[in-house]
Protein backbone atom coordinates (compact mmCIF):
# COMPACT_ATOMS: atom_id res chain seq x y z
CA UNK A 1 0.00 0.00 0.00
CA UNK A 2 1.75 3.31 -0.92
CA UNK A 3 0.83 6.88 0.67
CA UNK A 4 -1.32 8.76 -0.54
CA UNK A 5 -2.95 12.51 0.28
CA UNK A 6 -6.69 12.53 1.35
CA UNK A 7 -9.14 15.03 1.65
CA UNK A 8 -12.28 14.17 3.74
CA UNK A 9 -14.86 17.58 3.89
CA UNK A 10 -17.52 16.90 6.68
CA UNK A 11 -16.03 15.30 10.02
CA UNK A 12 -19.46 13.71 11.25
CA UNK A 13 -19.40 9.98 12.71
CA UNK A 14 -18.75 8.59 9.36
CA UNK A 15 -15.55 10.23 8.64
CA UNK A 16 -14.34 9.77 12.20
CA UNK A 17 -15.14 6.04 11.85
CA UNK A 18 -13.22 5.91 8.58
CA UNK A 19 -10.06 8.25 9.20
CA UNK A 20 -9.14 5.70 12.24
CA UNK A 21 -8.64 3.27 9.44
CA UNK A 22 -6.75 5.38 7.39
CA UNK A 23 -4.65 7.55 9.62
CA UNK A 24 -1.70 5.03 10.14
CA UNK A 25 -1.28 4.93 5.98
CA UNK A 26 -2.35 7.92 4.77
CA UNK A 27 -1.85 12.16 5.13
CA UNK A 28 -5.23 12.95 5.85
CA UNK A 29 -6.73 16.49 6.08
CA UNK A 30 -10.58 17.02 7.18
CA UNK A 31 -12.58 19.80 6.30
CA UNK A 32 -15.46 21.16 8.44
CA UNK A 33 -17.61 23.78 8.50
CA UNK A 34 -18.43 24.15 12.51
CA UNK A 35 -16.14 24.85 14.80
CA UNK A 36 -16.76 22.73 17.66
CA UNK A 37 -16.71 19.77 15.37
CA UNK A 38 -13.68 20.66 14.14
CA UNK A 39 -12.03 20.89 17.32
CA UNK A 40 -13.55 17.95 18.51
CA UNK A 41 -11.74 15.56 15.65
CA UNK A 42 -8.67 17.46 15.73
CA UNK A 43 -8.27 16.38 19.63
CA UNK A 44 -9.46 12.76 18.90
CA UNK A 45 -7.61 12.06 16.16
CA UNK A 46 -3.96 12.68 14.37
CA UNK A 47 -4.84 14.29 11.42
CA UNK A 48 -4.75 17.80 9.96
CA UNK A 49 -8.31 19.33 10.68
CA UNK A 50 -9.54 22.78 8.82
CA UNK A 51 -12.41 24.54 10.02
CA UNK A 52 -13.81 25.87 6.94
CA UNK A 53 -16.59 25.40 4.04
CA UNK A 54 -15.76 22.47 2.32
CA UNK A 55 -18.01 23.69 -1.05
CA UNK A 56 -16.01 26.86 -2.00
CA UNK A 57 -12.86 27.05 -3.85
CA UNK A 58 -10.97 29.02 -1.66
CA UNK A 59 -11.38 26.48 0.99
CA UNK A 60 -10.27 23.76 -1.20
CA UNK A 61 -7.48 24.94 -3.12
CA UNK A 62 -6.27 25.25 -0.04
CA UNK A 63 -6.29 21.60 0.89
CA UNK A 64 -6.35 19.51 -2.42
CA UNK A 65 -2.92 20.51 -3.99
CA UNK A 66 -1.73 17.26 -4.76
CA UNK A 67 -4.42 15.42 -3.10
CA UNK A 68 -5.32 11.93 -4.30
CA UNK A 69 -9.13 11.91 -3.45
CA UNK A 70 -11.36 14.19 -2.13
CA UNK A 71 -14.51 12.12 -0.06
CA UNK A 72 -17.12 14.20 1.02
CA UNK A 73 -19.12 12.85 4.27
CA UNK A 74 -21.31 15.62 5.01
CA UNK A 75 -25.21 15.37 6.12
CA UNK A 76 -26.48 17.00 2.89
CA UNK A 77 -25.99 15.45 -0.52
CA UNK A 78 -26.01 18.74 -2.27
CA UNK A 79 -23.18 19.73 -0.37
CA UNK A 80 -21.20 16.50 -1.01
CA UNK A 81 -21.76 16.74 -4.62
CA UNK A 82 -20.47 20.41 -4.89
CA UNK A 83 -17.64 19.28 -2.73
CA UNK A 84 -16.65 16.47 -5.46
CA UNK A 85 -17.90 18.20 -8.37
CA UNK A 86 -15.01 21.09 -7.72
CA UNK A 87 -12.68 19.05 -6.47
CA UNK A 88 -12.72 17.40 -10.11
CA UNK A 89 -13.46 20.09 -12.42
CA UNK A 90 -11.60 22.58 -11.14
CA UNK A 91 -8.67 21.48 -8.90
CA UNK A 92 -8.16 18.15 -10.80
CA UNK A 93 -8.29 15.63 -7.71
CA UNK A 94 -8.37 12.50 -9.67
CA UNK A 95 -10.87 10.76 -7.44
CA UNK A 96 -13.88 12.07 -5.78
CA UNK A 97 -16.35 9.79 -3.57
CA UNK A 98 -19.47 10.78 -1.84
CA UNK A 99 -21.98 9.70 0.75
CA UNK A 100 -25.09 9.85 -0.30
CA UNK A 101 -27.92 10.48 2.42
CA UNK A 102 -30.45 9.70 0.37
CA UNK A 103 -30.61 6.81 -1.86
CA UNK A 104 -32.77 8.02 -4.34
CA UNK A 105 -29.57 11.38 -4.83
CA UNK A 106 -27.24 7.72 -6.13
CA UNK A 107 -27.82 7.96 -9.73
CA UNK A 108 -27.54 11.97 -9.68
CA UNK A 109 -24.22 12.16 -7.82
CA UNK A 110 -22.77 9.82 -10.72
CA UNK A 111 -24.29 11.33 -13.45
CA UNK A 112 -22.34 14.75 -12.24
CA UNK A 113 -19.12 13.80 -12.12
CA UNK A 114 -18.83 11.79 -8.69
CA UNK A 115 -16.33 8.83 -9.06
CA UNK A 116 -17.97 6.56 -6.67
CA UNK A 117 -20.96 7.50 -4.50
CA UNK A 118 -22.18 4.85 -1.45
CA UNK A 119 -24.85 4.85 1.76
CA UNK A 120 -23.30 2.59 3.57
CA UNK A 121 -20.06 3.28 5.89
CA UNK A 122 -18.64 -0.53 5.70
CA UNK A 123 -19.19 -0.69 2.02
CA UNK A 124 -17.15 3.36 1.90
CA UNK A 125 -14.46 1.35 3.95
CA UNK A 126 -14.03 -1.21 1.67
CA UNK A 127 -14.21 1.06 -1.61
CA UNK A 128 -11.64 3.52 -0.13
CA UNK A 129 -9.36 0.55 0.44
CA UNK A 130 -9.66 -0.87 -2.57
CA UNK A 131 -8.99 2.29 -4.28
CA UNK A 132 -6.69 3.45 -2.44
CA UNK A 133 -4.80 -0.11 -2.66
CA UNK A 134 -4.47 0.23 -6.34
CA UNK A 135 -5.05 2.98 -8.01
CA UNK A 136 -5.78 1.89 -12.33
CA UNK A 137 -7.03 -1.20 -10.94
CA UNK A 138 -10.54 -2.12 -10.65
CA UNK A 139 -12.29 -5.17 -9.08
CA UNK A 140 -15.44 -5.46 -10.98
CA UNK A 141 -16.26 -8.44 -9.24
CA UNK A 142 -16.00 -11.07 -6.19
CA UNK A 143 -16.10 -14.57 -7.55
CA UNK A 144 -18.65 -16.41 -5.10
CA UNK A 145 -16.91 -18.96 -2.77
CA UNK A 146 -13.72 -18.50 -3.45
CA UNK A 147 -10.99 -16.07 -3.11
CA UNK A 148 -10.71 -15.08 -6.71
CA UNK A 149 -11.83 -11.72 -8.53
CA UNK A 150 -12.24 -10.23 -11.91
CA UNK A 151 -10.02 -6.92 -12.30
CA UNK A 152 -9.08 -4.43 -14.89
CA UNK A 153 -6.59 -1.97 -15.70
CA UNK A 154 -4.66 -0.23 -18.51
CA UNK A 155 -1.17 -2.37 -19.25
CA UNK A 156 1.35 0.37 -18.53
CA UNK A 157 3.37 1.48 -20.98
CA UNK A 158 6.14 0.58 -18.10
CA UNK A 159 5.26 -2.26 -17.63
CA UNK A 160 7.62 -5.65 -18.68
CA UNK A 161 4.38 -7.19 -20.46
CA UNK A 162 4.48 -4.71 -23.29
CA UNK A 163 5.56 -6.12 -26.51
CA UNK A 164 5.08 -10.06 -24.96
CA UNK A 165 2.70 -12.70 -26.55
CA UNK A 166 0.45 -14.01 -23.40
CA UNK A 167 2.77 -17.28 -23.68
CA UNK A 168 5.81 -15.68 -22.93
CA UNK A 169 5.14 -13.60 -20.17
CA UNK A 170 5.09 -15.04 -17.21
CA UNK A 171 1.91 -13.51 -15.07
CA UNK A 172 1.35 -13.69 -11.52
CA UNK A 173 0.49 -16.80 -9.93
CA UNK A 174 -2.38 -18.44 -11.15
CA UNK A 175 -3.46 -15.19 -12.68
CA UNK A 176 -4.97 -15.22 -16.42
CA UNK A 177 -6.25 -12.67 -18.94
CA UNK A 178 -10.17 -13.36 -19.90
CA UNK A 179 -10.18 -10.39 -22.54
CA UNK A 180 -8.41 -7.59 -23.81
CA UNK A 181 -9.33 -4.53 -25.40
CA UNK A 182 -7.31 -2.52 -27.39
CA UNK A 183 -6.44 1.32 -27.66
CA UNK A 184 -8.47 1.57 -30.33
CA UNK A 185 -11.59 -0.15 -28.47
CA UNK A 186 -11.29 -3.62 -30.98
CA UNK A 187 -11.98 -6.58 -28.51
CA UNK A 188 -9.65 -9.66 -28.78
CA UNK A 189 -9.83 -13.12 -27.66
CA UNK A 190 -6.63 -13.83 -26.00
CA UNK A 191 -4.46 -16.34 -27.09
CA UNK A 192 -0.90 -17.80 -26.26
CA UNK A 193 0.39 -15.95 -29.27
CA UNK A 194 -1.22 -12.16 -28.53
CA UNK A 195 0.33 -9.31 -28.11
CA UNK A 196 0.40 -7.03 -25.08
CA UNK A 197 0.55 -3.54 -26.15
CA UNK A 198 0.94 -0.23 -24.13
CA UNK A 199 -2.74 1.34 -23.06
CA UNK A 200 -4.09 -2.29 -24.14
CA UNK A 201 -7.85 -2.53 -21.32
CA UNK A 202 -7.00 -5.96 -19.82
CA UNK A 203 -9.07 -7.65 -18.23
CA UNK A 204 -7.79 -10.77 -16.02
CA UNK A 205 -9.22 -13.12 -12.96
CA UNK A 206 -6.88 -13.45 -10.05
CA UNK A 207 -6.79 -14.16 -6.37
CA UNK A 208 -6.94 -11.57 -4.01
CA UNK A 209 -3.53 -12.58 -2.39
CA UNK A 210 -1.84 -11.41 -6.19
CA UNK A 211 -3.78 -7.84 -6.64
CA UNK A 212 -0.86 -6.13 -5.35
CA UNK A 213 1.82 -7.86 -7.57
CA UNK A 214 0.00 -7.50 -10.69
CA UNK A 215 -0.97 -3.80 -9.72
CA UNK A 216 3.10 -3.25 -9.20
CA UNK A 217 4.34 -5.10 -12.28
CA UNK A 218 1.30 -4.52 -14.81
CA UNK A 219 -0.55 -1.32 -14.09
CA UNK A 220 2.32 1.02 -12.01
CA UNK A 221 4.77 -0.33 -13.97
Amino acid sequence: MHNMKLVIVGAGKVAYYLIRELTREHEIIIVEQDAAAAARIANQLSAVVVNGDGTTIPILKSVCENADMLIALTGKDENNLIACQLAKRVLHVPKTLARVNNPKNLEVMEKFGVDKSFSGTKVLAEMIEQEIDYVGLRILHSIEKSDHVLIDFKLSATSSAVGKTLFAYTFVGSSRVVVISSEDGKMITPEGSTVMKASDQLMMVCSRDELEDIWKEMVRG
